[in-house]
């Protein structure tokens, strides 16, 4: 009698050929059907719409090219007798694109923004602020770990969506706002997809600028907080209509979907206040956001602005894989009044070598915005770093050549 060992590897070897052999039979029959279905791909001439298929053939290309013939014999074996219907023309393609156009811009005169979304008035657009909009807290029932919990995570059954909580704090002079005084701290919540929404197009930390951006708030009532209020363009003009087919009849029944919800309008409590985010928290893993505060924007307050390099392929440093070890990545500046805030200050980087020390006069300051008076004059942005002899290999060769001289 064999040994108990060798026995179980005699039965999983039995087992493995059994194996192979059933996979081996079901792909010979499996692989014809698979070439059929490939062949017979194309949709039922009922509801078939060549064009969207193939666009620009002509029927030169099709008398020249045996391959695209055979393609069109497996996948649209009616293309013989009616060519015109399968082969679409540069001519027709751009009439049926035409009046694709123009029933898209017929469906979109019903509805074309969310009536309830905010507008920033022209000399804010100008200024690059953009808006935000924000709710105001319970201070009873909406403060607390547990329930900051809530906002940011509600349950499935709750008609609340995820909030982000914070304050409003801070002064200005414009409004004859003081930071002393209690009633210039406001608990506020802020829909988690505006922040989100920024975080995406400016990111944060040290390469990000949300932090070092300036928003429009609008703060409603917390009663208002319904995501009807914040649903895009495209989700007002979306289609909801559904159709039912009778099997035994073969009839269609058009079930046209519900109209879209209507609203009643809300009034703001603070509307278009100039904020700045900060003290922004996020998710250690997730990278969601988890608290968010704003802190009142005025003239006379300074702003950090990220600095950004331009011009790297003139640095004989940069352009052979150097790079700048920054110290500081932003520089506060002042914005007069009714400045355009920029989003960046350029670094002039021409010229720039490996160790060299670059400093504040490289700086690109736009008109309209002056650096803060507490920035130093020879103020630090970093150094000029590189691979072993990156950038001065040529200084070195200048230097020999002179000596020859």
């Amino acid at each position: 009698m064999a040994p108990p060992l060798l026995r179980q590897a005699v039965v999983v070897q039995s087992r493995l050929a059994a194996r192979l052999s059933r996979r081996a039979a079901s792909s010979s029959h499996q692989q014809p059907q698979r070439v059929a279905m490939m062949c017979t791909s194309a949709t039922s001439p009922l509801y078939a719409q060549p064009n969207q298929y193939v666009t620009g053939v002509t029927s030169d290309q099709m008398e020249a090219n045996q391959a695209m013939r055979d393609w069109y014999t497996a996948n649209f074996p009616s293309w013989k007798e009616d060519p015109e219907t399968i082969i679409v023309t540069e001519e027709i393609n751009t009439e049926a694109s035409a009046a694709a156009d123009d029933e898209d811009s017929e469906e979109g005169e019903e509805i074309t923004s969310n009536p309830h979304a905010i507008t920033l008035p022209p000399e804010l657009t100008k200024r690059n602020i953009r808006p935000l909009v924000a709710y105001l807290r319970d201070p009873e029932n909406e403060t607390g770990t547990r329930n900051c919990d809530r906002l940011r995570n509600p349950g499935p059954n709750d008609d609340d969506f995820p909030l982000v909580p914070g304050i409003l704090h801070g002064s200005d002079p414009t409004s004859n706002i003081l930071s002393i005084d209690a009633d210039s701290k406001l608990l506020v919540k802020t829909p988690w997809f505006e922040i989100q929404r920024e975080l995406d197009r400016y990111a944060s930390g040290r390469n990000g600028s949300f932090e070092n951006r300036v928003y429009a708030l609008t703060i409603f009532h917390e009663k208002d907080a319904y995501v009807g209020y914040h649903q895009s363009v495209r989700k007002l003009n979306q289609d909801d209509t559904t159709y039912h087919l009778n099997e035994e009849t073969m009839e269609v029944t058009e079930i046209p979907g519900s109209p879209p919800e209507e609203l009643p309008e809300r009034t703001p409590i603070v509307e278009n206040v100039l904020v700045i985010p900060t003290d922004l928290q996020l998710h250690p893993v997730a990278h969601s956001a988890l608290c968010v505060n704003f802190i009142r924007y005025h003239a006379k307050k300074p702003i950090k602005i990220p600095i950004r390099t331009v011009n790297e392929e003139e640095s004989p440093a940069m352009k052979r894989g150097g790079f700048i070890a920054f110290v500081n990545t932003f520089v506060e500046c002042l914005v007069e009044e009714g400045g355009v805030i920029p989003e960046r200050i350029e670094l002039e980087c021409s010229g720039l070598r490996q160790k060299d020390v670059v400093r504040r006069e490289r700086l690109i300051i736009p008109e309209g915005v002056v650096v803060h008076p507490r920035v130093r004059e020879d103020f630090l942005v970093g150094t000029v770093f590189g691979a072993k002899g990156v950038g001065a290999d040529e200084s070195e060769d200048e230097e020999g050549d002179d000596a020859k001289k």
